[in-house]
């Protein structure tokens, strides 16, 4: 699964990256947790590729609304197309959520250990959503979900699932609401070869989704030992 991510270049660098017409407004994030706000590529529309924010755990237009009993923040690509809470959406509203980086756990004898997994050079990345808008009594909620896959065999040996990442080649296809051959779609859910990304073991702090900040990608300080006791001498 996808639980925890990362977005933190400026707009711009997405606009550049991703070809988009419309921005918005967007605070650096390196501990992106569900429930939380994120930031989501769709076209409108109008045909415009835009940056948006959007809920993260998919609430179908169907539901009743949001429910904490079932977790949403994550679609199987082997299922995403024909399972009821999802194929409207992946059938006429899939989005890119932008990243730098994802997160995943691997259990140690001391506990839980974090891994950054992100390209080489660190550039953004396309994973692959989709999205839904649902009316409530007082406003629209819009909210998405992140599809996974299979792990390639960088990741397989911390997780056995991972986000499908888009190719460049396919953005448009991929966007675009009025494509919906649907085994060329699901052709495109499929795991990342793994050239050209890094794993690295990063701070505990991640494991609370209160924390926030660029030091949670960096790998936990050693522990000083304690300092030797020293013999005072007292004056006489």
């Amino acid at each position: 699964m996808c639980g925890r991510f990362i977005q933190y270049s400026h707009p711009e660098l997405y606009a550049e990256t991703f070809a988009l017409d419309r921005l918005c407004a967007a605070t650096p994030r390196y501990n992106l947790a569900p429930s939380q706000e994120v930031l989501a590529i769709r076209q409108a529309e109008d045909g415009a590729r835009e940056l948006t924010p959007l809920h993260w755990g998919l609430v179908p237009a169907w539901s009743k609304g949001p429910d904490n009993r079932y977790s949403m923040i994550n679609a199987r690509a082997e299922t995403v197309a024909d399972k009821p809470a999802y194929r409207n959406a992946f059938r006429r509203r899939r989005c890119i959520i932008p990243s730098e980086g994802f997160y995943e756990w691997r259990a140690t004898p001391t506990g839980k250990q974090p891994y950054l997994i992100r390209r080489r050079d660190s550039a953004p990345f396309a994973m692959a959503g989709i999205w839904e808008t649902w009316q409530g009594q007082d406003k629209p909620l819009q909210s998405c979900t992140i599809i996974v896959t299979e792990a390639n065999s960088l990741i397989a040996p911390i997780h056995d699932r991972m986000p499908v990442i888009l190719a460049t080649d396919d953005y448009t296809a991929w966007l675009d609401p009025d494509h919906r051959d649907q085994p060329a779609l699901t052709a495109l859910l499929a795991p990342a070869d793994p050239a050209g990304w890094v794993v690295e073991p990063v701070s505990r702090r991640v494991n609370s989704p209160r924390n926030e900040g660029p030091d949670l990608m960096l790998p936990d300080a050693p522990r000083e030992p304690p300092p030797e006791p020293r013999n005072l001498e007292l004056p006489l």
